[in-house]
């Protein structure tokens, strides 16, 4: 008759075995691969997209982006950069039918991506938050846009340059944003830094100048 050391290494031994085999299996299930096909994804899903998303056909551009990412998620991996683009361009299909919560789920998305593919002070990163921030706006998300404006700025300032477009326009609606939310003060510091920007590059006769210089004097008033 076994004694009880000998029975008790036994089932110490077989739950060590059935432990094992239901982690190996475990790991084999997590380690399941998606198989992608070789070569590269027809675009011209994202071809009739662009075109209808220029002719302010929001829902047909937004069918062909989603026609698109399954194309595209036959050939690249989920967290790929080409899988971020095509969420971005679903999201802003989302800001133009003005289903806003719909595209900050896909910008999201993307900024997870760009995570783990883009370095920190990458341009591309920064398009994706100033469409978020814009999102945040319009849902009156107000510290949240901010907050992605300024994460926008940050890079556009040095990736960019100072007198680059993208940063003025972050300029202008961090304005928008100070201005909501009766911060006004605020709102004109970043209007002066528009102003300079729009002085060096287009001159202080510019129309667009002139209306920033406006826009200035409007906001004192009410400082008044």
């Amino acid at each position: 008759m076994p004694n009880l050391k000998t029975v008790m290494m036994a089932f110490i031994l077989m739950f060590s075995f059935l432990f094992t085999a239901c982690f190996d299996g475990l790991e084999e299930s997590k380690g399941v691969l998606k198989t992608l096909l070789k070569g590269e994804p027809s675009e011209k899903n994202y071809e009739f997209s662009q075109q209808y998303f220029e002719e302010g056909k929001y829902e047909e551009a937004l069918k062909f982006d989603i026609k698109q990412l399954e194309e595209d998620l036959k050939y690249y991996k989920d967290e790929s950069a080409e899988i971020a683009l095509d969420y971005n361009n679903i999201g802003l299909d989302y800001d133009e039918l003005k289903n806003y919560k719909k595209a900050l789920e896909y910008y999201i998305k993307a900024m997870k991506i760009d995570d783990i593919t883009l370095e920190s002070n990458s341009t591309e990163r920064s398009t994706t938050y100033y469409n978020a921030a814009a999102s945040f706006g319009a849902l009156k998300r107000y510290d949240e846009a901010l907050n992605y404006y300024f994460k926008a700025l940050k890079i556009d300032n040095v990736g960019l340059g100072h007198y680059h477009d993208d940063v003025l326009a972050e300029y202008e609606e961090i304005a928008v944003i100070y201005e909501k939310t009766n911060k006004v003060k605020l709102a004109i510091e970043f209007l002066e830094k528009a102003l300079e920007l729009k002085e060096h590059v287009y001159g202080n006769e510019d129309e667009r100048t002139y209306e920033t210089r406006l826009k200035i004097k409007e906001l004192e008033k009410k400082m008044n």
